[in-house]
């Protein structure tokens, strides 16, 4: 006749358990065990994915549910015209930093509820860009919007403002244009309004020649350094030596005036990411990494 087991038992929790034998017992609380500690790795492992920091963000093409997701970045840049001052609490409740706003002030988008308004002021087509014509920002009517529309982003809780578009002095290089810009500049400065320039390397180098770099520009962004767009088809690719040894020129000398250096990088590959972060490391740079020319 078999020998009937002996019950072996054991208390976990709030509950007893009963094993036939010491093996068994051995066999189940090893699996407990196992299920547990894996258990806490996985969930350690979520914390810690939620709480990496990003130290640059641009996305002014995004939708309002994306914006309002985004969390942990240092400096984010959204486009705030349609949000509210609710909005950017909560985006700035998720972690994030400093928010700057989009702000065009070189040219008028055709989405823009202005558009029609500020229609007759625009003085060109602008290339590559079907929806947008440049603007005469010498217009004063103009430049009040400009000035009222920043008034009301930073009143909705913004940073500061990521102004584009003075590359209109580029297009054109008239004196009454460099001389509109820098009014609309010195009118941030006055408002304690901070700014990033992105692009407008030819203002910005002659402001710097010049001496009379407004003091609300503390960063300047510049877009492909690396990187290239092809318009006709939108894609991506590396750019050529001569433009960027011109731009790495122009990145260091707005340094050498203290401005921080941001960048913005599309469709780069692993090979091409990696050889911008040696060159940001290096410089105390930092860029975003973008897959879309809409910055969505």
């Amino acid at each position: 006749m078999k020998k009937m087991g002996v019950n072996l038992p054991y208390k976990f929790g709030d509950g007893t358990f009963f094993f036939r034998s010491k093996k068994e017992m051995t066999k189940i609380l090893v699996l407990i065990s196992a299920v547990i500690y894996f258990t806490a790795c996985t969930v350690k492992t979520t914390e810690k994915l939620t709480d990496v920091r990003h130290p640059y963000g641009v996305f002014i093409g995004a939708e309002k549910e994306k914006l309002l997701s985004l969390n942990n970045y240092d400096v984010l840049v959204i486009d705030a015209e349609l949000l509210t001052a609710e909005n950017i609490d909560v985006i700035h409740q998720n972690g994030n930093n400093e928010i700057y706003s989009y702000l065009n002030i070189g040219s008028v988008e055709d989405f823009r509820s202005y558009y029609e308004e500020f229609l007759p002021f625009t003085i060109g087509e602008y290339e590559d860009w079907d929806n947008e014509k440049w603007i005469d920002v010498s217009s004063e009517k103009w430049q009040t919007h400009i000035i009222e529309a920043a008034d009301e982003l930073v009143d909705k809780g913004v940073s500061g403002l990521f102004v584009d578009n003075t590359d209109v002095y580029y297009v054109f290089h008239e004196q009454k244009i460099y001389n509109a810009l820098l009014d609309i500049f010195n009118a941030f400065t006055e408002k304690g309004i901070k700014v990033i320039v992105n692009g407008g390397d030819v203002f910005i180098s002659e402001v710097i020649n010049n001496c009379s770099i407004p003091t609300c520009i503390n960063a300047v962004n510049q877009e492909t350094v690396f990187t290239s767009i092809n318009f006709d088809d939108k894609s991506f690719g590396e750019n050529n030596w001569e433009n960027r040894e011109y731009f790495i020129e122009y990145l260091n000398v707005c340094k050498q005036n203290g401005m921080d250096v941001l960048l913005i990088e599309y469709g780069a590959n692993d090979k091409l990411r990696e050889k911008v972060m040696d060159y940001c490391n290096e410089n105390d740079y930092v860029c975003y990494f973008a897959d879309s020319l809409a910055l969505d």
